[in-house]
């Protein structure tokens, strides 16, 4: 799942992007730096499954259609070009999307601004004569000088990226900033609510953390915590592995299976069958009963033909059925 998406407003209202295809170029754009790139006849283009956007972008959408509903919508505002495999879509960016990162006249999106220079030549003046430095910022000064995320400086940064190790730091909207995937991740807001554990160096953190976000986000409620579900997810963790467990945990709630919408998606039943969630989130292919069914009812109907073929090819006299 990504945990932090840049997204230029300026741009995305100049082209009139919606916040959803706002936040889906914002991931799009940075995909060829890691997906696999493909040989067409049109040129190069890059893979990204409709199940892998799903995966990445839970808070957009949980239906891999809508996912490529959204696509065709980036294409038709001509920030990319849409292809196919047989089993696998297809998409580079255009000439147009490149402008994203960029200024109307090319040039770097935050360059060094003479201002930084001043700042420079401040810095060495005061190692020599620190008794020329004020006290003072100047009144307007920046609060973040190296923050270039924000046109606005005094926008309240109190959301520090460089908490202590450990550390559960409430900022002044209430919410928990926490580590959810790597201790060199960005961080991501989390509600201070969420009951289970909030200490991201704890084995079942990541599994709980992204389990419990994406059971909210279908229930609109928190899934209950407590001895049992985390024996659950340490089970879960050491059965698939740490890099992964998390990842197939907020998979499983997109799974849409009679059985495990009846029990509300329970810890239980991800824990019982945590290898076959594993292929599914690794393949990006549901199984529910009804398709196993039809699944069975294929191979039945393969089986009988072939045994009456075999019979044909015997020369027995009765027919298949006998």
């Amino acid at each position: 799942m990504q945990f932090t998406l840049s997204i230029n407003q300026v741009k995305s209202l100049e082209w009139g992007l919606n916040s959803q295809q706002a936040l889906l170029f914002a991931f799009v754009y940075s995909c060829p730096s890691w997906t696999t790139p493909v040989k067409t006849e049109n040129g190069i283009f890059f893979a990204l499954s409709k199940a892998k956007i799903v995966e990445e972008l839970p808070l957009l959408t949980d239906k891999p259609d809508t996912a490529y509903r959204m696509l065709k919508a980036l294409e038709e505002a001509g920030l990319i070009d849409l292809s196919s495999t047989a089993n696998i879509t297809l998409f580079r960016l255009t000439k147009k999307a490149a402008e994203w990162n960029k200024k109307e006249d090319g040039s770097e999106k935050y360059p060094t601004s003479p201002t930084s220079k001043g700042r420079k030549n401040l810095r060495s003046t005061s190692e020599k004569s620190p008794s020329k430095v004020g006290k003072k910022s100047e009144q307007g000064s920046e609060k973040s000088p190296t923050n270039q995320d924000t046109s606005n400086q005094d926008t309240n940064q109190d959301t520090s990226h460089s908490f202590p190790e450990g550390s559960d730091k409430p900022t002044q909207s209430g919410m928990l900033v926490l580590v959810v995937d790597q201790p060199e991740a960005p961080r991501v807001e989390i509600p201070a609510d969420m009951p289970g554990p909030k200490d991201r160096t704890c084995k079942t953190f990541k599994a709980w953390a992204n389990y419990a976000m994406a059971y909210r986000k279908r229930y609109q409620c928190w899934p209950v915590w407590n001895a049992a579900a985390g024996g659950i997810l340490g089970k879960l963790v050491d059965r698939l592995g740490v890099d992964v467990a998390h990842s197939v945990a907020a998979y499983y709630l997109t799974i849409n299976d009679a059985r495990i919408v009846n029990d509300c998606h329970s810890l239980n039943n991800l824990i019982a069958k945590a290898e076959a969630y594993h292929t599914q989130w690794a393949t990006g292919r549901q199984m529910n009963s009804r398709t196993a069914r039809q699944i069975e009812d294929t191979q039945a109907n393969m089986n009988a033909a072939q045994e009456a073929a075999r019979l044909i090819l015997d020369g027995e006299k009765r027919n298949a059925f006998l």
